[in-house]
């Protein structure tokens, strides 16, 4: 749970009232909940006004709310920067050694009180981006200053090999790019980011570069404050906090995840991805919290509240269901106490407690799984890992035309939704663990663009370990949209060429429409074999000891469903993926269900986003047991199981009946 006090709200540690946190504290834990978030989210001039000089009032009132919170048995995470960090008379925010330092210099005066402190840990930043404080949230914005041009241009020697390459890979002249140093940090502005967006001139290839850039900016920053907090406090976990930056070319947790102890993400205004969301932040080697979550406000057009509290607690509901279904490692709500000082009519609607202190509905959420997840604190040991593996092309989603979010959500629906096949992600500049943690079926899903170095390492994958590869799309094409012959000895010459409104895909001898609306018509493209008569139809390879199908159409953006849901049937039983579990009843559009097994049982997760109740049957087939209950409509159901089927509890267990059932 994220907390600031009712009285005060973020200026809790600059106006402290000990007496009101213990109350609050002391209720949270009544309610089940055992970690706190907290920190400072505004004036960090007012607790050290010049650098090196920290008010030790404040300091005190840290100190005192971490033991309050220790008295409750409460973890608290300490957050100390929010959206970028205080300067301090720097030029840059990330590359400024000035700032830099001044920021360690703060960090250090907190966490050295804390050296031995059990209940805290430290979360460097709240939802960054880089660099301009002026446009947070908007993706990578130059500041124009010194550091940034220099650390850029020094970035771009070290990954290209010569300013030659690089005209070559962003397509540009010897004018326009003459040297290294006298390239800019691009703005938004001359990138032409949109199919029709090509009356000036403007040259996008870039834009990819500059993102990736910022990535590693951010990491470098975030290393140095993590080694800041572990040279005083080495035991203490360190993260970022960052909310759905998948979806805007902002800090990613697949990138941050080595300088940090585990990742986050923060679900929000996503409802209709919230799976998606758990699971392209859930690095193979990091845990990952979904560190803040909540119910984002919406009006009527006469400006009355479009959702009742009864919805929006089984919105939270969902949100917390869906982030263990996507094995995050727990779900913190946000807020507490409603912030009704602010002067923002969603900000200010948003807290478990009414500006009065009584509990709304979507209190109870807190209650319901701080009970469960006490009953079955033991289970979260030995997690067995998915089978299928979907790789996250971030070549795509950090360019100039980036279609990535869209292709990975319609497969997330698609698959783990309809179909109820979970699967893990990686990114496409994360692949280490396709060595150590071999899947069955890697999909790439309609990537456009693709790192040649990944491709290869995928491959290798496919040929050492046995996998089967499902790539959708152009195959050929590398980072930087130029085509290459890359998979010229295994699927021949291959031509581009443009999507039309309705294409088929042949599979397995069956014709299945695949239909592309709208600009979807001018935005993608299919890759197709030169003389093959059925030049849409899905390609078969073996490769090594695995396998690789190719649909040279990229169907994840086609607008049905049939061709998709077909295509991964398919490849799914050739890849010899396992069933997680066996429908009887209940299998319906809206209606999730999965299994997580660890390894002294199972955590069964179903979510209800159908219109209806719904009965539910169904069987896991490792130990043959049925399980039969009703799935109220917009709610959620989870229940824990030992490794012989019998059930260990359940969530709302007064309220929910859970039959099981040994099959003979």
């Amino acid at each position: 749970m994220t907390y600031m006090t009712s009285d005060v709200a973020r200026y809790y540690l600059f106006l402290p009232n000990p007496h009101l946190w213990d109350r609050d504290l002391a209720q949270m834990k009544r309610a089940g909940i055992n970690y706190i978030r907290t920190g400072i989210w505004t004036a960090w001039r007012n607790m050290m006004f010049i650098d090196g000089h920290v008010d030790e009032g404040v300091l005190r009132a840290i100190d005192a709310f971490i033991l309050c919170a220790r008295k409750y048995d409460l973890e608290v995470t300490f957050t100390f920067f929010s959206f970028l960090p205080e300067m301090w008379e720097g030029e840059n925010p990330y590359l400024d050694t000035r700032s830099l330092e001044a920021q360690k210099r703060f960090i250090t005066t907190i966490v050295s009180r804390h050296r031995d402190t059990t209940n805290v840990q430290w979360d460097l930043i709240n939802e960054p981006s880089l660099f301009d404080p002026e446009r947070s949230f908007t993706g990578p914005r130059p500041l124009h200053d010194r550091y940034d041009q220099k650390s850029y241009s020094n970035w771009l020697k070290e990954r290209h090999p010569s300013i030659r390459v690089l005209q070559e890979r962003w397509n540009m002249t010897e004018e326009e790019l003459p040297l290294f140093d006298r390239i800019h940090p691009p703005e938004p502005e001359e990138i032409n980011s949109d199919i029709q967006d090509m009356i000036t001139g403007k040259k996008g290839l870039k834009w990819l570069d500059y993102t990736l850039y910022t990535m590693d900016m951010h990491n470098n920053w975030a290393k140095e404050l993590t080694q800041t907090i572990k040279n005083e406090a080495p035991d203490q976990l360190v993260t970022v906090g960052q909310d759905e930056a998948l979806a805007a070319q902002r800090p990613a947790p697949f990138y941050y995840a080595e300088v940090v102890d585990y990742t986050t993400n923060h679900s929000w205004w996503l409802l209709d991805q919230l799976l998606w969301d758990s699971i392209f932040a859930k690095s193979p080697e990091k845990p990952n919290l979904i560190q803040e979550t909540g119910i984002m406000y919406v009006e009527q057009s006469n400006n009355q509240a479009k959702r009742t509290e009864e919805e929006l607690r089984n919105i939270l509901e969902r949100k917390y269901a869906y982030a263990f279904a996507g094995s995050a490692a727990g779900a913190v709500q946000w807020l507490w106490n409603t912030n009704y000082y602010m002067n923002n009519v969603n900000e200010s609607n948003i807290g478990a407690i009414r500006a009065d202190g009584t509990e709304k509905p979507e209190a109870n959420v807190s209650y319901d799984f701080g009970a469960f997840m006490n009953d079955i604190r033991d289970l979260f040991v030995g997690r067995t890992l998915e089978e299928v593996v979907v790789i996250f092309p971030y070549s795509n989603d950090f360019s100039n035309r980036n279609m990535a979010c869209d292709a990975t959500s319609k497969l997330t629906r698609t698959l783990a939704y309809n179909m109820n096949m979970p699967f893990r992600a990686l990114g496409e500049y994360h692949l280490d663990s396709l060595t150590d943690q071999p899947p069955k079926l890697i999909i790439v899903p309609s990537a456009h663009q693709f790192n040649s170095a990944a491709l290869k390492k995928i491959l290798c994958s496919v040929q050492k370990n046995g996998a089967s590869l499902l790539f959708t799309g152009p195959i050929n094409l590398d980072e930087y949209w130029h085509q290459t012959d890359r998979m010229a000895d295994l699927i021949g010459e291959t031509k581009l060429e443009n999507v039309l409104r309705e294409e088929m895909i042949t599979l397995n001898e069956k014709h299945i429409p695949v239909s592309f609306g709208s600009r979807r018509i001018a935005e993608a493209s299919k890759e197709v074999q030169v003389g093959t008569e059925d030049s849409t139809a899905l390609q078969e390879f073996e490769y090594g000891n695995g396998k690789i199908f190719w649909s040279p159409l990229p169907v994840e953006l086609n607008e049905r469903n049939e061709p998709l849901t077909a295509l991964y049937d398919y490849t799914l039983k050739q890849a010899g993926v396992t069933e997680n579990l066996h429908w009887l009843k209940g299998n319906l559009p809206g209606v999730y269900g999965r299994k997580v097994t660890f390894q002294s049982g199972a955590l069964f997760v179903f979510v209800s986003e159908y219109g209806k109740d719904t009965p539910i049957q169904v069987v896991d087939p490792t130990n043959d047991t049925t399980y039969t209950f009703e799935l109220p409509s917009e709610r959620s159901i989870l229940f824990a199981t030992n490794t012989d089927g019998s059930i260990q509890s359940v969530y709302r267990k007064l309220e929910v009946n859970v039959h099981a059932t040994k099959n003979v």
